[in-house]
């Protein structure tokens, strides 16, 4: 996927949310995968941005008991990743340790996995579960991107050194 393509869905993802005229007071997103989706839907819906970090550590799925945030998590919550799997339930428990959060947690996504025993909120698309997306924030994309950079980087400095 290109950074033109993640725009684009994120800016329809947030015109869904927007048009559905939801009542939302701060969004969480996700570490890693929901931090740029995270910023992006925090700049055009104009709510505070907040960040929990999960990761699978070997076979054990893990989620940080904090939540980092200047302002308070609180009320209505979105919260986003690039792609939601089942593993959101345990974030939702998370979240819902604080008692400031209303009961009611919108869950934001590019892409959910068919097999998944929920549907969030909003989302752009389906993908079939054997299907891999990589996005342009990966490592594998970002290499790419970083090898363009260095090379064009090189031809400027030594023509600036040759003149």
């Amino acid at each position: 996927m290109s950074w033109n393509e993640f725009e684009s869905l994120s800016l329809d993802l947030a015109k869904k949310i927007k048009d559905s005229k939801k009542d939302i007071d701060i969004i969480i997103c996700i570490s890693r995968g929901g931090l740029v989706l995270g910023k992006i839907l925090s700049e055009v819906l104009d709510k505070p941005l907040a960040v929990i970090s999960a990761k699978y550590l070997g076979a054990r799925y893990t989620v940080d008991d904090n939540i980092s945030s200047v302002y308070p998590v609180k009320g209505n919550v979105l919260l986003v990743d690039d792609i939601l799997e089942d593993t959101v339930n345990d974030i939702m428990l998370v979240i819902k340790k604080n008692k400031a959060v209303k009961n009611i947690i919108l869950a934001s996504v590019f892409y959910r996995k068919k097999k998944n025993n929920f549907k969030p909120d909003f989302f752009v698309g389906d993908i079939k579960d054997s299907l891999w997306i990589t996005f342009p924030y990966q490592a594998g994309c970002l290499k790419g991107h970083c090898l363009w950079i260095l090379q064009f980087l090189q031809i400027t400095f030594y023509h600036k050194l040759t003149e």
